[in-house]
């Protein structure tokens, strides 16, 4: 079995692309226009080596979000991909740099920033290889359009994987073995949701008394765990096939959802690129 490009169809990539423009719009019709100023408290990336004061301004904010818009409805249109690419790649880094700078992580908009570098890097070798006549194999597909989702695919795989050997390299290869004490995080997420009048009453409920119950029995909390863990670190067998990829974004779903209920950690973002990318319903239809 060789790493291969999926044979997508033109109806398949039309529905990856809007499917990506519509999450690229979700993300910036929230992102806050009024932010804070002077110095970062907490530096990261460029803005470690980059003065990102200017971003701050409440008018520069507002010209990033609409210019977001723009470029994902024509992305979403198939008009000046390579253009929109780098627009809503640049914007998107620069919004989650500035926003971790001062201590507001959000895992989902990395995802999508991965996804958009990913296909601009993508697109963009494509042009140059068919301008200047270069033969570069598998990296590439037979259009523009395929090479880009085919890129993003890889990038949501390698977010998958590094995610999942990071947890084993930063616990020290302990991380099945300390995961109970994961769920004492997930009761504050608890307590912090009932004050704001997160998610339902109902749900809260379930989401206690399910933790409470796999508190006291460790050993079924280090399973649940543990497969989680390893179909993180299973996500690159996605690429040996469309089949395998299906069956990896449904356990990657299928991990979020687990997530959402023990942890309180949803990350709908990650839900709905890998959805749109590796379970990709329309390949079934052809």
């Amino acid at each position: 079995m060789s790493l291969e490009v999926p044979s997508w169809s033109t109806t398949v990539l039309d529905v990856m692309r809007i499917g990506l423009g519509f999450v690229v719009i979700k993300t910036f019709s929230v992102i806050h226009t009024f932010r804070p100023s002077g110095e970062p408290p907490f530096p990261v990336g460029i803005a470690r080596v980059v003065n990102l004061s200017w971003a701050a301004s409440h008018s520069t904010a507002r010209w990033m979000q609409w210019g977001a818009y723009v470029a994902a409805l024509c992305y979403a249109a198939d008009l000046l991909v390579p253009f929109a690419l780098l627009y809503l790649a640049a914007a998107t880094i620069l919004e989650v740099t500035f926003r971790s700078s001062y201590g507001s992580v959000n895992h989902g908009d990395h995802l999508l920033a991965a996804v958009l570098t990913a296909q601009t890097a993508g697109v963009a070798l494509w042009n140059a290889a068919v301008h200047w006549g270069w033969d570069l194999g598998a990296l590439l597909a037979d259009s523009q359009q395929t090479t880009g989702a085919w890129w993003a695919v890889q990038a949501i795989v390698a977010v998958y994987f590094t995610s999942g050997l990071s947890k084993l390299l930063n616990s020290g290869g302990h991380w099945i073995r300390r995961s109970p004490a994961l769920l004492l995080n997930a009761y504050g997420r608890i307590d912090t949701d009932e004050m704001m009048a997160k998610g339902g009453w109902d749900s809260q409920r379930r989401s206690d008394a399910l933790i409470t119950w796999l508190f006291s029995r460790p050993t079924i909390t280090k399973c649940l765990f543990a497969v989680g863990l390893l179909v993180e670190l299973a996500a690159p067998i996605g690429l040996l096939g469309e089949l395998y990829l299906f069956a990896v974004g449904l356990a990657l779903i299928a991990l979020h959802k687990g997530n959402r209920i023990l942890l309180g950690l949803p990350f709908p973002e990650f839900q709905v690129l890998v959805f749109v990318y590796l379970v990709n319903v329309p390949q079934f239809f052809r």
